[in-house]
């Protein structure tokens, strides 16, 4: 079986806080988790949308083929084993024995039936571009266990693909009660089952006992409790959540000063960016306006006051740990004067106006980037939205209508689960990304050289000119990598986080509620 692996990033450590609250400690085998501020779009991959958001959940109830352990190892899922026969072929042996949530049987069928679905186009499933390299599913009537892939070009990015987003749905379920029921009331074979989604306020999960990986999970329930980010902290400190995987800096501080919650800390510098996204039209055609911006932008402000220092300068998309990032590069230096001359240069002497639309999980970032933009004579238009209302009107709205949302700039923080660059390059970048704002061919034609070379040190290589490419073609405007900051209470084993930066399968299917007596 190939199995490859990934750097550790970074230092990994957990900070126990001393803040007891009076309160007892939830001795239920359950969780609350603050993760979205409103709705998600979906709880199945194959909606017509493609979201952070909606993978957390996603994740819980279905199984892909491939699973990834927190520092990023392709592990066995629903596969246990797989090989290369060419450069576009690639055979699965599947695991037996496993069952969907509704009693039907995993095989072979499965597999296909999933991935024709994601591949019809009438269908507009939102990870459809992830699979769009996949030509045919082959499956064998003699041996219901194996399962061939054949891609239309060589993918050397095609194991990762299936890590989160490759999903795997129940044919006979969805044939027969359509699939407006399965996005419903969705039916997977992961380790928990969908239970009820009540709108506005939470998604409940329960435990899946017939689970085929024994042992797990740990825990009778997942509660995704729908609240504004700035009511997290409150959140925590009235006991009323368990579990927040995503705390901007600020309000990390505001929780150790108000010490009314009974939490402990967990840090890590993972796989996830305060991403930028612009639109090559009008002013920002212009590669000198796109420099002008990205010298704008005050980095250590950014790092000192959006994440209290949890976060580091970012060059390019590339981050520190990620396969394919160009280490050499250097973040592009602030620099107001030259920033202006280059607009003056450009014909924006007296300045530009831009639309922009930010996430709440980024709108530290956003609000910093306002300031250091109005400072160069950009007047910034700026509107804060949950971020699966980002979701709806960027990404939802381009696989539904096929038209670029109105906007110059769209700002949001997203992790990369398939710990490879070539998958931010092609979501944010790539012209046929449901989330990309940009029509670049040249940058779409240097995309798809490197994604098409399977030899892993070529493959490595072509990427890192792909970061360089995008570096200095100032492709996004680049701002910081994170240090997630996650506060869980006491009294539950979640102690490190995946080094993607999202809260996923390996996460909670392990975690449990500790005894409550004796201390950390």
């Amino acid at each position: 079986m190939n199995k490859l692996r990934f750097a550790p990033l970074g230092l990994v450590f957990g900070v126990s806080l001393s803040i007891f609250s009076a309160q007892a400690a939830n001795t239920e085998s359950s969780i609350r988790i603050a993760y979205f501020g409103q709705d998600i779009p979906a709880a199945d991959s194959i909606y017509p949308s493609f979201d952070p958001d909606s993978y957390a959940v996603v994740t819980q109830i279905f199984d892909s083929l491939i699973h990834a352990d927190l520092d990023g190892n392709l592990v066995p899922g629903l596969a246990t084993s797989w090989k290369r026969r060419t450069s576009t072929e690639w055979v699965f042996t599947l695991r037996k024995g496993v069952k969907f949530h509704n009693g039907e049987a995993f095989d072979a069928d499965a597999v296909k039936f999933t991935f024709d679905y994601i591949l019809n186009p009438d269908n507009k499933a939102g990870n459809a571009w992830i699979f769009s390299t996949i030509k045919e599913v082959k499956t064998d009537p003699s041996n219901p266990f194996e399962v061939t892939f054949k891609t239309s070009v060589p993918d050397g990015m095609f194991l990762n693909r299936f890590i989160m987003f490759g999903s795997i749905c129940p044919p006979k379920y969805i044939q027969e009660k359509g699939i407006d029921a399965f996005h419903n009331h969705p039916v997977g074979t992961g380790p928990f089952k969908f239970e009820k989604w009540e709108k506005s306020k939470e998604i409940s999960l329960i435990a899946n006992k017939d689970y085929w990986q024994p042992g797990i999970p740990r825990l009778d329930r997942v509660r995704f409790l729908i609240i504004p980010e700035n009511k997290w902290v409150t959140s925590l400190e009235k006991d009323e959540v368990d579990f927040v995987p995503n705390l901007a800096g600020n309000l990390t501080r505001k929780l150790v000063a108000n010490g009314k919650a009974n939490v402990r800390i967990i840090k890590r510098l993972v796989l996830a960016g305060y991403w930028v996204l612009l639109k090559n039209s009008g002013p920002l055609a212009d590669l000198k306006v796109r420099k002008a911006l990205n010298h704008a932008i005050d980095k250590e402000s950014l790092v000192k006051f959006a994440d209290f220092g949890n976060a580091k300068p970012l060059a390019s998309l590339g981050k520190s740990g990620e396969f394919g990032a160009n280490d050499t590069l250097q973040p592009y230096a602030y620099d107001p004067e030259k920033a202006k001359a280059l607009l003056a240069q450009a014909g924006y002497k007296n300045g530009l106006s831009l639309n922009v639309l930010a996430a709440d999980t980024a709108g530290s970032v956003a609000n910093i980037l306002k300031t250091n933009l109005s400072a160069i004579g950009v007047t910034v238009n700026l509107e804060i939205v949950p971020r699966s209302e980002v979701i709806q009107r960027v990404v939802v709205h381009k696989i539904l209508s096929k038209t670029l949302a109105n906007y110059d700039l769209v700002i949001v923080l997203v992790d990369n689960p398939i710990y490879n660059l070539a998958f931010h390059a092609g979501l944010f970048l790539a012209s046929q990304s449901p989330w990309s704002l940009l029509n670049y061919p040249e940058f779409d034609a240097r995309f798809k050289e490197a994604i098409e070379t399977v030899d892993e040190k070529q493959h490595k290589k072509r990427l890192e000119e792909l970061d360089r490419y995008i570096h200095e073609n100032a492709l996004m405007l680049f701002t910081t990598q994170k240090i997630i900051t996650a506060a869980v209470k006491r009294n539950f084993s979640i102690d490190k986080f995946d080094v993607d930066g999202h809260l996923d399968y390996e996460i909670l299917t392990h975690a449990f509620v500790k005894p409550t007596h004796g201390h950390d």
